[in-house]
């Protein structure tokens, strides 16, 4: 009988006398273990001190470890931002920089830089491209043009109208090689194609097989209209002020033209047209003749140290002729206005990227490469002029200019005044 029988005995009152004692000495061992537990527990397992300092050890543990996780957390956010921004930085500057590649950069500087100061390819660009191709006006200032990334810019540049001397800002903004929000400029029209009148002849050569009667009408009109440009220049007030382009009877080689220059010193001579192709061809059955040339006048552009390699492309700024021009031979000049056209002539075939982009043929690299070689061949020969003057000065000169044909541009009632406007 085990002793949970015995006690349930001794509850109903029917346990022996020897079970009673058995159980009864068992519950009196039972009160001697309770009474010792209820001494000890509150001095070892109760006291309020070393409970407050084991709250406070696991308070004091759980604090660490949320620190050490903050820290953590804080890395990842701290690396994560990293990551984002290095990420961008990599698409915006790497990914930028290979679109850029591919398309015509204005920042680009190749070629000048000098005690801190550079200047851009644009600048050249523009320089060559206005003198050779708009009659009448210059790159008169600097340039300026800004990234924006992915093969994007802003540009900026002055144009000089050398007849009015106005300066005029304008700006073009590339995207992609594409140019856009432009207005004017080196787009225009008039400034390209306003000589075409006078010099018909060599833009669009009359056709050999053309009959004699229809050659002698052709001569009739233009003495005709010779004659009443003359008329009316004679009428005008002397100090009226003239442009105008004069196609010569016969081409003038360099030395020829600059002592023209020299016996007419009252009239100033702004743009020489220069011969690329053979008298009475065009450059191509298939393609569009065009008229290039150079600015005779050495003060009609800003004067600047940096050009383009000098070897490579010397006397790109006809202004440095003076460097050299004293005790010059008299054959000096002439040459010199040879090598300042076949330079800018070069480094116009030689930037095919800005031809792409901002000449009004863009496959014109090839007119200038084989106008390069024709010129080589043939020396540098000038067809016709566009010269500005008083009427009075025009006037006393007409008997002695070798012309062909006389195309009045514009008249003003006297010299301009220097002025600059905004686009």
């Amino acid at each position: 009988m085990n002793f949970k029988e015995l006690l349930e005995r001794y509850k109903d009152g029917t346990a022996t006398d020897e079970e009673k004692a058995t159980v009864e000495k068992e519950l009196e061992k039972y009160a001697s273990i309770e009474d010792y537990y209820t001494e000890q527990l509150p001095d070892e397992f109760m006291d309020s001190g070393n409970i407050k300092e084991d709250v406070n050890n696991d308070t004091l543990e759980t604090e660490n470890i949320n620190k050490m996780v903050n820290r953590r957390l804080r890395k990842v956010v701290l690396v994560s931002v990293l990551i984002v921004i290095l990420i961008y930085l990599g698409i915006f500057y790497g990914l930028s920089n290979v679109v850029d590649q591919f398309y015509y950069d204005p920042t680009e500087v190749t070629q000048s830089e000098e005690e801190g100061f550079s200047a851009t390819d644009f600048s050249f660009d523009l320089d060559a491209y206005v003198s050779l191709n708009m009659p009448g006006y210059v790159n008169s200032s600097f340039t300026f043009q800004e990234s924006k990334g992915f093969g994007t810019y802003e540009t900026g540049y002055f144009l000089k109208n050398l007849f009015t001397q106005n300066d005029t800002l304008h700006f073009v903004d590339l995207k992609r090689g594409r140019p856009e929000n432009f207005y004017e400029g080196i787009f225009d029209r008039l400034p390209r194609f306003s000589i075409r009148e006078a010099f018909d002849d060599v833009y669009s050569p009359y056709p050999e097989d053309a009959s004699e009667q229809a050659n002698e009408m052709k001569e009739e009109f233009k003495q005709r209209f010779n004659d009443e440009t003359v008329d009316y220049i004679e009428k005008l007030a002397d100090l009226s002020y003239v442009s105008m382009t004069v196609a010569f009877d016969e081409d003038l080689t360099m030395s020829e033209f600059y002592r023209l220059t020299e016996e007419h010193p009252d009239l100033d001579f702004k743009w020489a047209g220069v011969r690329t192709t053979e008298p009475g061809k065009r450059w191509r059955d298939n393609q569009p003749m065009h008229l290039i040339g150079f600015v005779p006048d050495i003060n009609a552009e800003p004067s600047s140290n940096m050009t383009p390699d000098p070897e490579e492309y010397p006397l790109f700024d006809l202004n440095h002729v003076w460097l050299d021009a004293t005790g010059a031979p008299e054959e000096f000049f002439p040459e010199a206005y040879e090598t300042h056209f076949t330079s800018r002539l070069s480094w116009l075939k030689d930037r095919e990227g800005f031809v792409e982009t901002f000449d009004y043929y863009p496959e014109k690299t090839e007119f200038y490469a084989d106008s390069l070689d024709y010129i080589e061949e043939n020396g540098v020969e000038t067809y016709g002029v566009l010269v500005y003057g008083t009427a009075e000065a025009f006037s006393e000169s007409f008997e002695d200019l070798p012309y062909d044909r006389l195309v009045i541009d514009e008249v003003d009632s006297s010299k301009p005044s220097i002025n600059i406007y905004f686009d």
